[in-house]
């Protein structure tokens, strides 16, 4: 192993993202067995999970800015701005540097939960004319999440009468380096017109604004403070930032008014991060019919070198999982 930790980030003139075959559909495609060896012994042992070097998130981006088309003549089988921008920063987290995107196994999950929260809201709004679906990120880290999210709603925006569907995308994020990460990201995937970048910068003590003001605020500034255009409230919440912070933002966001009865909220890395507190409180609303939930279990995101390194001997360290939440009335 090189003692140089910045050896593992490679050079992007000589990767390609080919040897992946990846599938924008669904994330990572087949590999046949050649493809999976390069696959799996490209990324150094030293950029494996969990492992955080300096200038990683800048990296990544220029990666992605290198590596996704620059004109239509050269969209490789005609994918979208964002399922490029996705398999590119898929294919740098699984060939070079582990970093903590959701990646595509846990990407499965929230796609067929947003689908969910998008078709019951829309049969709940059928006779009220105008739908305004409002999604909230909390962590935005390099826009991976917002552009995934994003790209499904502009998906349902087409196949809907735009006239009568609305979608917007509000992610909040801390570091000010990342979020001019996510930022130039959000504008590869060309989602920026529903997609609003919030940074919540840290107070002289060293505490944050609430994140319930920070939407409520953002809202007002995107749509104006009208009567006809109140926040009613988030309807679907991806909760994937400061893992201390998951139950504390969550009941801020409930006193709020902003989670309501047909929220739905997903949270990451609830089973390899230990996130005890906030499953136990989420079981506790279930026992009293406020909520319905379950943890979708999963593997940390681009895990599989390392686990395929120690022979498979390494899998139950990698286990992870999402909770799923539907809000079945109002928190007291």
């Amino acid at each position: 192993m090189s003692n140089d930790p910045f050896d593992c980030f490679g050079s992007d003139d000589d990767s390609d993202s080919s040897a992946l075959n990846l599938d924008a559909s669904s994330g990572t495609g087949p590999v046949n067995e050649q493809q999976a060896s390069e696959r799996n012994s490209a990324r150094d042992t030293s950029c494996g999970v969990l492992a955080f070097h300096p200038n990683t998130e800048q990296s990544l981006l220029m990666h992605v800015q290198n590596s996704i088309p620059t004109s239509k003549d050269d969209l490789e089988d005609k994918l979208s701005p964002c399922e490029n921008v996705l398999k590119e920063i898929d294919w740098y987290c699984s060939q070079r540097h582990w970093m903590m995107c959701v990646g595509p196994e846990k990407g499965a999950i929230i796609r067929e939960t947003l689908q969910n929260a998008i078709e019951n809201r829309m049969k709940k709004d059928s006779l009220q004319g105008r739908t305004r679906f409002i999604a909230v990120e909390l962590g935005t880290y390099c826009g991976y999440g917002s552009i995934f999210l994003s790209s499904m709603l502009k998906q349902n925006q087409f196949q809907q009468d735009k006239d009568a569907l609305e979608f917007h995308l509000f992610t909040i994020e801390i570091n000010p380096e990342f979020a001019k990460v996510a930022k130039k990201m959000i504008e590869l995937a060309q989602v920026q017109d529903i997609v609003t970048v919030v940074e919540n910068d840290l107070m002289m003590d060293g505490s944050t604004a609430d994140v319930g003001d920070l939407i409520k605020a953002s809202y007002v500034d995107r749509y104006g403070n009208t009567n006809n255009q109140e926040l009613n409230g988030i309807d679907f919440l991806m909760i994937d930032h400061d893992k201390d912070s998951y139950l504390s933002d969550l009941k801020r966001l409930e006193a709020s008014g902003l989670i309501r009865k047909g929220t739905i909220v997903a949270a990451d890395n609830v089973i390899f991060a230990g996130i005890t507190e906030y499953i136990d409180y989420m079981h506790s609303l279930e026992k009293d019919s406020i909520v319905k939930t379950c943890t979708r279990e999963a593997t940390v995101e681009y895990c599989s070198p390392d686990v395929q390194e120690e022979g498979g001997q390494n899998e139950d360290l990698f286990k992870d999982g999402v909770e799923i939440t539907e809000y079945l009335q109002d928190p007291h």
